[in-house]
């Protein structure tokens, strides 16, 4: 199973690139921006990485900055939720799905100088699919049987039964990243790999600065130096881009904020799709809310399309169970599935016998779009019967009272995780989804299926039953609203990716059509 991460962060699974037997090649993806002065950027942002290596930690602002830029995959997502070839040049999938065959890309160098070997990636994904590994998503590939180089350029991954989401899951996870084996054990101090950018320094809580790699297998990049800079408030983070002490800020928020830069010619508003799924998650444990003509009462009570308009600024997607726009299985039609009704409700509310109501605490982690939520969602609620008392508490305390001791009633949180359904097969989960046993077999079967349409039903069959169940409310996908300095060129239009990903990025200059094409912004 998938576990957990928070940030706020429509991806196809690319099941057209990796039909049965069929042999994707590229050149290239990172081809250099034309005609661009080389330059530095500081981008700003709030959360700041907890630690620099992403085999070992969750943390989404990790992946922020040194995925993509710094450590490269043989396969990675695009701005626009592609899988494309990076580190191979293509890929082969076996009839029966067990087997991938991967094409290096030759004259790679890790940033220290040792070349890029098959023997790496041999090493790099067997240590990723030990159970004892301790990667964050080590279950992900917990189905590699067997990780072998038949020659000095090809890498062969037999799989002990079928998976449609391996390819995305190698592109899109940590378990992905290709390591030199020489540097694993100075990892958490010292990242390198074959990407655009270098590690240079890191001031705890206050900045991480990159370099360019001059002997980038792509060719050196258009900027000489990025700054990823900290800040502890919208406000500030606000400010320092007027200032011009950063250039970009590289996911606001609070998208109340927008307003302050849209329509101004000085900056760029550069929004797009995110995995993020923004949800009132309910205990499925506790008390009251055992009770499913409760939990759907509750979902009835929320008005999203209002949530969305305040808490979102209108920038995302109204959903209705754990699927954003661009997964292959999404069903729009389920977003209707508990329109906003009161009277519903209510009426549900008195079938449950609780026709006066009872009362509930919502806790609250000190993230912007849950600070705007929780009073709407507890004026909502209030309407229908349900006195809400809000519980403001720090990240580290929602951490180990929600999360991991499963200590709330209600909460409020982005779910930034790609493609998580797999979380409501898990028991221990801290929703304490009681349906959760069929649902794991149900996403075996999905996994496992003969064809590409068989496993998106089966995923399609998981949707309807787990809104049915009403497990959590879900509100809206929030879009990734970055905003930037007028001159500067190149960044992700979107973030189905956890990357920032800076290898087009420049200040003035214009991009190339490959770069265009995977979906980053001139």
């Amino acid at each position: 199973m998938r576990k957990f991460r928070v940030w706020i962060v429509t991806v196809p699974l690319a099941f057209a690139l990796v039909g049965l037997g069929l042999v994707v090649s590229a050149s290239p993806p990172f081809a250099a921006a034309s005609g661009a002065a080389s330059d530095s950027l500081v981008i700003g942002s709030q959360i700041a990485p907890p630690a620099l290596d992403p085999t070992a930690n969750a943390s989404a602002a990790i992946d922020e900055v040194f995925d993509y830029n710094v450590y490269q995959h043989l396969v990675q997502l695009d701005p626009k939720g592609a899988i494309i070839p990076v580190l191979a040049t293509g890929y082969k999938e076996s009839s029966d799905g067990l087997t991938y065959t991967f094409t290096l890309r030759s004259g790679v160098s890790f940033s220290n100088g040792d070349p890029l070997t098959a023997a790496d990636v041999v090493f790099s994904l067997k240590r990723a699919a030990n159970a004892t590994s301790g990667y964050p998503y080590q279950t992900l590939v917990a189905d590699v049987s067997t990780v072998t180089s038949p020659s000095t350029d090809t890498v062969v991954v037999t799989l002990t039964h079928p998976d449609s989401q391996f390819l995305y899951d190698l592109a899109a996870y940590s378990n992905g990243v290709v390591l030199d084996p020489s540097t694993v054990a100075t990892m958490a101090t010292a990242p390198i790999g074959t990407g655009p950018y270098v590690f240079q320094s890191q001031v705890s809580n206050y900045d991480i600065a990159l370099t360019a790699n001059t002997t980038y297998w792509d060719g050196t990049p258009k900027l000489s130096a990025v700054t990823f800079r900290y800040f502890s408030s919208s406000t500030t983070l606000d400010s320092a881009l007027k200032s011009g002490e950063i250039q970009v800020i590289d996911n606001l928020a609070s998208a109340q904020d927008v307003s302050q830069f849209k329509g101004n010619s000085a900056y760029q508003v550069i929004s797009g799709p995110t995995e993020g799924k923004i949800d009132l998650t309910i205990n499925d444990s506790y008390g009251q809310l055992k009770n499913l003509k409760v939990r759907q009462a509750i979902a009835y009570a929320t008005n999203k399309k209002a949530v969305l308009k305040i808490d979102g600024a209108g920038y995302g997607t109204v959903i209705g169970s754990d699927q954003v726009p661009g997964d292959p299985w999404y069903t729009p039609s389920v977003n209707k599935t508990y329109a906003y009704s009161p009277a519903k409700a209510k009426k549900l509310l008195a079938q449950a016998g609780y026709k006066h109501g009872f009362s509930l605490t919502l806790t609250v982690p000190p993230y912007g779009y849950a600070e705007t939520a929780a009073p709407l969602i507890q004026a909502e609620l209030a309407a229908v019967g349900i006195k809400v008392v809000l519980k403001n508490i720090a990240w580290a305390l929602w951490i180990s009272k929600v999360f991991e001791a499963h200590s709330y009633q209600l909460t409020i949180i982005n779910q930034v995780e790609a493609r998580d359904i797999s979380e409501y097969g898990d028991c221990s989960y801290y929703w304490k989804y009681t349906g959760c046993s069929q649902v794991s077999k149900m996403l075996t079967i999905a996994d496992e299926a003969k064809t590409p349409a068989a496993g998106v039903a089966e995923f399609r069959a998981i949707v309807k039953k787990i809104n049915e169940a009403a497990v959590i409310d879900w509100l809206y996908n929030p879009d990734q609203l970055t905003i930037a300095a007028k001159d500067v060129v190149g960044l992700p239009s979107g973030a189905v990716a956890e990357s920032f990903n800076l290898s087009f990025a420049s200040i003035g200059g214009t991009l190339s059509a490959t770069a265009k094409s995977e979906g980053f912004v001139n």
